[in-house]
């Protein structure tokens, strides 16, 4: 997959394990995705989502919609990222 770093201004071929590594480095992985997603309640809404990790074991999630940054934000450990973080499905991805 291809992202672009923003603090480097550079583009790079990453995987869905590279992107976890960059997460633990102190970087943030925003995923632009195609379209708006909405929960299963349909309470939320979003089209970008901005991950990072906490403390090295805890990833959270935070959402923008049209670019606002929503309130709300889910956590997850490793192997949530399994079932909820798909790199793959996203428009673009931004690193920074």
């Amino acid at each position: 997959m291809k992202a672009y770093d923003t603090i480097h201004k550079e583009e790079l071929e990453v995987d869905r394990q590279g992107l976890v590594d960059l997460m633990l480095n102190n970087r943030q992985v925003d995923l632009i995705l195609n379209e708006k997603k909405t929960d299963e309640d349909g309470y939320l809404t979003w089209d970008v989502e901005h991950w990072s990790t906490v403390d090295g074991r805890r990833f959270i999630r935070c959402y923008s919609l049209e670019g606002r940054v929503l309130r709300d934000s889910t956590a997850h450990n490793k192997y949530d990222l399994d079932n909820s973080f798909f790199p793959e499905e996203a428009k673009e991805i931004q690193i920074s």
